[in-house]
């Protein structure tokens, strides 16, 4: 059953004529939100009425969140949308409970929490897709490119998204094994900690594997630009530094990994919207996990840590420069 359920999402025929608007929690500056909206376009753009709308969560203060919020909702009212896409928990959070009264069918993509943080992922017009990092399979692909390789450090801020991704698949534990390596996970949401812990990891770990950084702030509560944090540790940190997202991937940035990819995110999202535009009901169509990754190097990175990667995994990698 399962199998010919993906068998439909890869080739669901697309209706016509239909209203389709794309929630964002944040903004299309953002290269997460930007490829995942690329690849719905791709899918739904040409035979649909799209709207897109921006939350702005991450430049907007939270008192300016429910004044956004409205705006948003006044705008669907306008356009009367046959299905809604939400991305990232922001969206899900302040705008599902809002479309399902108004029977409007929910996709989401890019939600890390579950039913505990969000009740309304069990609604029968909700279906959608669980963003989960590729832990194992990061795990075991860095396995196959370092030589050093018995120890990582995993390292994320201390957000509900990280939490709930990291207690998802190890419960209570920060310490594990996975394929014969060692993990320690951190997280933190202050500035100096995780900097010192990437600049100190070297007299400890072999790598160090990063989730997001966009909750951290400095020592007197500033906001901390999550590119240049990143930059800082490219620069100071004295081991490679890999990633589980391919927005961290790139000049100055992490090296690359086995990584989640806002575009198949995008492009699952929108195929799940065309089965609901064709009449499946949302409650018929499973929820899915992060379904694929993908290898993404920065050459630059690999350069700098003087690394090589195989011919036969550099001929299935992306390569962002």
């Amino acid at each position: 059953m399962r199998l010919l359920f993906l068998a439909l999402l890869l080739v669901s025929p697309l209706c016509f004529g239909k209203t389709v608007v794309v929630i964002q929690s944040y903004h299309l500056e953002y290269k997460w939100d930007a490829d995942y909206i690329d690849a719905v376009r791709s899918v739904l753009g040409q035979d649909h009425d799209l709207h897109v709308f921006e939350l702005d969560t991450k430049r907007l203060s939270k008192p300016e969140w429910p004044q956004k919020v409205a705006e948003i909702q006044s705008k669907i009212a306008n356009v009367n949308p046959d299905v809604a896409i939400l991305g990232d928990d922001n969206a899900f959070t302040l705008m599902a409970d809002h479309l399902v009264a108004q029977k409007i069918p929910v996709v989401f993509l890019g939600v890390n929490g579950g039913p505990v943080q969000h009740p309304t992922l069990e609604h029968p017009l909700v279906t959608g897709i669980l963003e989960r990092p590729f832990f194992s399979e990061s795990i075991r692909h860095l396995r196959k490119i370092l030589r050093q390789k018995e120890r990582f450090l995993v390292l994320m801020d201390d957000s509900p998204t990280m939490r709930n991704a990291v207690n998802e698949y190890f419960g209570d534990k920060r310490q594990a094994t996975i394929y014969g390596s060692e993990l320690d996970i951190v997280l933190t949401n202050d500035r100096d900690t995780w900097l010192d812990t990437v600049v100190n990891a070297h007299e400890r770990y072999d790598a160090v594997v990063l989730g997001t950084h966009h909750t951290i702030r400095d020592k007197d509560g500033e906001y901390v630009i999550p590119y240049d944090l990143l930059k800082e540790a490219f620069y100071r940190a004295q081991l490679p530094l890999f990633s589980f997202w391919d927005i961290f991937v790139g000049e100055e940035q992490s090296i690359g990994g086995f990584t989640i990819s806002a575009k198949q995110e995008g492009l699952t999202a929108a195929r799940l919207a065309s089965l609901i535009l064709n009449g499946m009901r949302p409650d018929q169509i499973p929820q899915l996990k992060s379904l694929s990754g993908h290898y993404v190097y920065s050459a630059s990175g690999l350069e700098h840590w003087n690394l090589d990667l195989s011919p036969m995994i550099a001929s299935q990698a992306n390569f962002v420069e």
